[in-house]
C-alpha cells in the first residue's frame, strides 16, 4: 500500500502531536497496513492530510527512525525498515502507549511551543519568549482608522484577488521608504507576501530542491529551521556572534561545500538580538561574491531599527542579496503583510511560485497596511515603541546583573535579549520545563539550532519581560538560589 496515509489515532489526554503521529504509524505497521520496505507518504502529504505542521511530522518520523521502525533515503523519503517485524511492534505499541496518561509533563520541543505560544487566549501560561509585542504596544488608533478608511473607500468585494505582485500603491510607498535606507529600487522590484515567513518559504521552495545544502544562522529562527528540515533541505549553521556571522567559520564551510544560499537575519537577530557590524557585513559580502553565494537578508524587524543602519542589499545590490521585510513586528502580527525586494528575474520566478501555491496576497490587508503607513502619527508611534523597547532592554539587563545572569549582547533595540546564568551548566530545556510548571512559557536556546543541540541560552522578549515581571522575576530569583 505504497504511500498509504493512516487515520490519526484518538488523542489521549496529555499526548503531544509528535507522539500522536508516532503511534499512528506504529499502529499502521503493527496492523501491516504499511509493510516492510514500503515507502511512507511524504512529509508534505501527511502535513496536509493531518492538518499538522511539517516540522511535527518530521519530528515524529525521526522518533520512528530512532526506534528502528523506519529508514530514510536521501532525496527519496522515508521507508519502513526491511528487517522490522510488525508483530513485535504490536507489543511495543501497547507498551509505549500505556504511560501516556501517567506522564502529563511532556518535553518542551518546537512542536509543543508552536502549539501553545500562538494560543492568545490560553491563560495557563505567561509567555516571556514570544515573537510579538503586547497588544497595547501596537498602533491601535492608527489601525482602527485604517480599517475604517479601507471600508469606506470602496466595497470590500471590489478588492478581489488583487494583482500577482501585490498592491501597487503600497509597493510605490515602499520603494520611497526603502530609499531612506539606501535601498534604491523601483516598485517593480518589490513582491508583496503574507508576512516574512511566507517570503522565506517562497524563496526556499522556488530555488531549492530536496537534498540541497544551505547556510543558516546558528542559532537562528526556529520556525524557519523546522520548515527547511521538513522540506529535506540540509542545513549548515554559521556561528553567530554579537557582531554578526562568524565569517572565518563561514569561509571554512564554503571552501568545502558547494552552497548557493545563505539565509540570515542580520538585523535585530532572532534569537540573540544582535545586529551585524559594518565590518562584518563587508566580510560577508566579500565571501558571497567570491563563492557566488546568494544572501537572503531577513530584515523582518527593520522598522524597529534606529535610523542610519545600512542593509546588506544597500551595500551589495540585488544581484547578490534578496531582501525581506515585514510589518508584523511594527504594525500588527494579525496583518500578515511582508515583501521581497529582488532583481527582476528572481522576482518574476518568485511571483510565479507565489501564484501557483497560494494565488495573490490579501489586497484588503495590503490596503489597510498602506493606510496605516500613510498616517503622520505612525512615525511618531514607531519612535515611541523604539524608546519603550530600549527602556525594557535596560530594565531586564539590570535585573540579570542582580541575579548573576549574562546577556549575549546589549542591543537596546528590537524584541529579544538572549540570556543565561553566569555560573553552573544550566540546561535551557530543563529550565524551560521548570518555568512551565510555574506558569511561564520560555523559548529555550536549543530550539534555535538546526540539530537541537543543548544550549544554556534562553530567548526573552523584553516587552513581555516588563509586562510579566511580577511572575518572571520571582521565578528567576528562586532558580538562582537553588542552582
Amino acid at each position: 500500500m505504497k504511500g498509504y496515509v493512516p487515520n490519526l489515532i484518538p488523542l489521549e489526554e496529555g499526548m503531544s502531536l509528535v507522539k500522536r503521529i508516532f503511534h499512528t504509524f506504529a499502529k499502521a505497521f503493527a496492523e501491516q497496513m504499511i509493510r516492510p520496505g514500503e515507502k511512507l507518504p511524504s512529509v508534505r502529504l501527511c502535513a496536509h492530510m493531518f492538518q499538522i505542521s511539517p516540522s511535527t511530522i518530521v519530528a515524529a518520523f525521526e522518533l520512528l527512525k530512532e526506534e528502528g521502525m523506519i529508514e530514510s533515503q536521501r532525496g527519496s523519503g522515508f521507508y519502513m525498515s526491511e528487517n522490522f517485524i510488525p508483530r513485535a511492534q504490536s507489543k511495543l505499541l501497547r507498551q509505549n502507549s500505556l504511560p501516556m496518561k501517567e506522564n502529563m509533563e511532556l518535553s518542551i520541543d518546537d512542536s509543543w511551543l508552536l502549539a501553545n505560544v500562538y494560543q492568545a487566549d490560553n491563560s495557563d501560561y505567561h509567555s516571556v519568549g514570544c515573537g510579538w509585542l503586547p497588544a497595547d504596544w501596537y498602533p491601535q488608533q492608527e489601525i482602527n482608522k485604517a480599517l475604517r478608511d479601507t471600508s469606506k473607500s470602496t466595497q470590500i468585494a471590489n478588492y478581489g484577488y488583487g494583482t500577482p505582485y501585490g498592491n501597487e500603491n503600497l509597493r510605490i510607498y515602499l520603494a520611497h521608504t526603502l530609499a531612506e535606507r539606501s535601498i534604491n529600487v523601483r516598485h517593480d522590484n518589490i513582491l508583496l507576501t503574507a508576512g516574512a515567513s511566507r517570503a522565506l518559504d517562497l524563496i526556499s521552495s522556488a530555488f531549492l530542491n530536496i537534498g540541497d545544502t544551505v547556510l543558516v544562522d546558528e542559532p537562528g529562527y526556529c520556525n524557519f529551521l523546522s520548515s527547511m528540515l521538513g522540506k529535506h533541505i540540509k542545513l549548515i549553521g554559521v556561528k553567530w556572534t554579537p557582531q554578526g556571522p562568524d565569517t572565518e567559520h563561514m569561509q571554512k564551510i564554503l571552501e568545502k561545500e558547494n552552497i548557493k544560499f545563505y539565509f540570515t537575519n542580520p538585523w535585530l537577530h532572532n534569537p540573540t538580538g544582535a545586529s551585524i557590524s559594518l565590518n562584518g557585513a563587508h566580510r560577508l559580502l566579500t565571501l558571497a561574491e567570491k563563492y557566488q553565494l546568494t544572501v537572503v537578508e531577513d530584515d523582518v524587524s527593520g522598522d524597529l531599527l534606529n535610523p542610519g543602519k545600512v542593509t546588506l542589499s544597500a551595500l551589495a545590490g540585488l544581484e547578490r542579496v534578496i531582501h525581506i521585510g515585514s510589518f508584523s513586528k511594527s504594525i500588527s502580527p494579525g496583518l500578515r503583510a511582508g515583501y521581497i525586494v529582488a532583481a527582476p528575474n528572481t522576482l518574476n520566478r518568485l511571483m510565479q511560485y507565489k501564484m501557483m501555491t497560494g494565488l495573490t496576497s490579501s489586497s484588503i490587508i495590503e490596503q489597510v497596511v498602506l493606510n496605516v503607513l500613510q498616517q503622520t502619527s505612525y512615525k511618531k508611534h514607531l519612535k515611541t515603541v523604539r524608546s519603550r523597547l530600549a527602556q525594557a532592554h535596560r530594565d531586564i539587563r539590570k535585573f540579570f546583573e542582580e541575579i548573576n545572569w549574562e546577556v549575549f549582547c546589549e542591543p537596546d533595540e528590537g524584541y529579544y535579549v538572549y540570556g543565561r546564568p553566569k555560573e553552573g551548566t544550566t540546561d535551557s530545556r530543563s529550565l524551560a520545563e521548570q518555568a512551565r510548571s510555574a506558569g511561564l512559557l520560555f523559548a529555550p536556546g536549543y530550539l534555535f539550532h538546526p540539530d537541537h543541540k543543548n544550549s544554556p541560552w534562553i530567548r526573552f522578549n523584553v516587552a513581555f519581560c516588563q509586562e510579566k515581571k511580577e511572575y518572571l522575576y520571582p521565578f528567576l530569583k528562586k532558580i538562582g538560589k537553588t542552582s
